[in-house]
Parts: C-alpha cells; structure tokens; sequence
C-alpha cells in the first residue's frame, strides 16, 4: 500500500495512526501542502481533490476521505479492531472521530487560511 500524506496533515495523521495499529506496512509518499505539491498533475490525477490523505492499496485502487480510508481499513483488516464491540461505545468513539475531522480540522485548514489570508489578516491571527 501507499499512503500519500504531508507530515502536518491531522487527516493523514489519523490514517497513519490507524495503519499502525493495525500493524498494517506502508509506503510514505509525501506531498508538501505549503509548497502546493498536492496541486502537481500526477497527483491531481489520481486525487482530483487535491487534498491529503490519499491511499492506494496493492491493487491500485485509490480511497481518499481519512475516515473513509479508516473504515475500510477496519473492514478489510478486522484485527485487531480498532472500534469496540458495543454499539453505545462504537458511536462514541465515532463521535469523537467526527468532532475532530468535522469541527476542529477545517479551522486549521490550508483552504481556510489562504481565505483569511486574502481577507488581509495577518499570518500570526490566523494560526
């Protein structure tokens, strides 16, 4: 498998934590988001979202979305699970995951910041 990813990327942070507890191997390709390299072709062209994570399993297939990757993970490598058994305690682990790629990711996101940027404020008011 490859995981494309940017070491700062909280998203590709999640799929890389996933990927170590399942003890799953994988090649690291980075893209530098500050430098636009996730904006290259080659990269546009297997993730026309231009966003990180992406991953590519040994078939070729492309998954993109950290916790889309995350579930298919779950669902293609079961062990060890990464949810609980009980429904109750599964949701609260999926809440949390979504408080954090729903509610705390897009603040820091690179999009966002190039927006407030424009709007004319400075770099220190926006990180």
């Amino acid at each position: 498998m490859k995981l494309h990813g940017y070491f700062r990327s909280s998203a590709a942070y999640r799929v890389r934590i996933a990927l170590n507890l399942k003890g799953l191997q994988v090649e690291h390709l980075p893209h530098h988001l500050r430098k636009g390299e996730q904006c290259a072709p080659a990269y546009l062209a297997l993730n026309p979202q231009g966003l990180v994570p992406t991953l590519e399993d040994d078939a070729g297939t492309v998954l993109t979305q950290s916790l889309a990757i995350i579930e298919w993970l779950e669902e293609t490598h079961p062990e060890p699970p990464l949810l609980p058994k009980a429904p109750l305690r599964r949701a609260k682990v999926r809440a949390f995951a979504m408080a954090l790629a729903c509610d705390t990711h897009p603040v820091q996101n690179l999009k966002v910041l190039a927006r407030l940027r424009q709007l004319g404020l400075p770099e220190e008011q926006v990180t």
